[in-house]
C-alpha cells in the first residue's frame, strides 16, 4: 500500500510539473520586461502646419485597384488599395508620413522579452488611437535577434537573419545581422529594427528565393511586409492566404508585388495566421484562421 502510494504521488508530482511547464511555455503570461510607451511629443507635431501632401504618381500595379479607404491628416496620408495578383487578394497601404518617427511599434500589454504576451492588433492600435495597423515580425516569438523599437535599444543577440532598419531620416537598409553592431546603429539613427525576413527587394532589385530551402518560403501563404518608396513614404502590405478566395504567395512573388508597388527595399514580416491589416477601426483584410490570431507586437501610424 506504501509503495503505491509512493507510486501515485510520483506520478501526480510528474503530471503537475509538465502541466505547469506546458502552461508557462504556451499560456500563462510570463517573463519579460515592461516597455514604456512611445513619447510622440516631437516638434514637428505643430498644428499650425499645412496638410500633408501625397509626394508622387501611384504605381501602375495601382491604377486600376480598389480604393478602400483614405485618410488625410496633419502628419499621415495613407491609401489602403485593394487589388488580385497569382490568384491572391492583397491589400497595399501607400502611407506617407510627415516623419519617419510617426513609424511606431507597440508589443502586446506593453512587454518584450517573455513568453505568451499576445493581443490582437485591434487591441493594439485602439489602444493608441492608431489609424493604421499591420502585425510585425513578432520578436517575442524568438529569444534572439536584434531588437530597435522607438529608437530603444531592447535586444542585442545576433542570430542568422537579416534585418531591416527604419532610420530617423526615413530611409530602410538591410543587412545580415552577424554584420552589426547595435550600438552603432542606434548612434547612426536607426528607429526601427525588425528581424524576421527574408529580405525580399534590395536596390531596387528582387532578392528574396522561394528555393531558400525554408519550407514556409517555398508555399503558398498569407504574408504581410512593408518596403520603403521614397523619403517617407512606405507601401505596408498584406496577402490573404489559406482560403477559397485567395490562395497566398510564396515569397519570391511577394517580392515581386513589392517590386512592382515601387519599393526600394522591402522585407517580410510574419505571416500565416499572423497576416493582418488594420485601418479606420477595423481589420481590413481576411486573416487565415477564421478570425484575428493575437501576436506579440504591431506596427501602427498615428494621424
Amino acid at each position: 500500500m506504501t509503495f503505491r502510494i509512493i507510486k501515485l504521488s510520483y506520478y501526480i508530482i510528474l503530471l503537475l510539473s509538465i502541466t505547469t511547464i506546458l502552461l508557462l511555455s504556451f499560456v500563462i503570461p510570463n517573463g519579460g520586461f515592461y516597455v514604456d510607451d512611445p513619447d510622440i511629443h516631437y516638434d514637428f507635431l505643430d498644428d499650425n502646419l499645412d496638410p500633408i501632401e501625397h509626394p508622387g504618381s501611384i504605381p501602375m500595379i495601382l491604377e486600376d485597384a480598389e480604393v478602400i479607404g483614405e485618410y488625410q491628416g496633419l502628419h499621415a496620408l495613407i491609401t489602403i488599395y485593394k487589388f488580385r495578383i497569382f490568384d491572391s487578394n492583397v491589400y497595399a497601404a501607400d502611407v506617407v508620413v510627415r516623419d519617419a518617427r510617426l513609424i511606431l511599434n507597440a508589443f502586446a500589454y506593453n512587454v518584450f522579452g517573455g513568453r505568451n504576451y499576445v493581443q490582437t492588433v485591434r487591441t493594439m492600435a485602439e489602444k493608441y488611437d492608431a489609424i493604421f495597423a499591420i502585425n510585425s515580425d513578432f520578436a517575442n516569438h524568438y529569444d534572439y535577434g536584434l531588437v530597435i523599437r522607438n529608437g530603444e535599444f531592447l535586444r542585442d543577440t545576433i542570430s542568422y537573419r537579416n534585418a531591416a532598419v527604419l532610420w530617423r531620416d526615413g530611409s530602410v537598409s538591410s543587412f545580415p545581422e552577424n554584420s552589426a553592431n547595435v550600438e552603432t546603429l542606434l548612434d547612426d539613427g536607426a528607429w526601427q529594427l525588425w528581424s524576421f525576413g527574408p529580405v525580399l527587394v534590395k536596390n531596387s532589385v528582387v532578392v528574396s528565393n522561394a528555393q531558400d530551402g525554408i519550407p514556409r518560403n517555398m508555399k503558398d501563404n498569407p504574408r504581410s511586409g512593408f518596403g520603403w518608396v521614397s523619403d517617407t513614404r512606405y507601401m505596408f502590405v498584406t496577402i490573404d492566404g489559406r482560403i477559397d478566395s485567395s490562395v497566398g504567395v510564396d515569397i519570391y512573388e511577394f517580392g515581386q508585388i513589392m517590386l512592382m508597388l515601387g519599393a526600394q527595399e522591402a522585407y517580410n514580416f510574419d505571416g500565416g495566421g499572423s497576416a493582418t491589416m488594420y485601418f479606420d477601426g477595423k481589420i481590413i483584410n481576411t486573416p487565415s484562421d477564421g478570425k484575428e490570431r493575437r501576436v506579440g507586437d504591431c506596427v501602427y501610424v498615428i494621424g
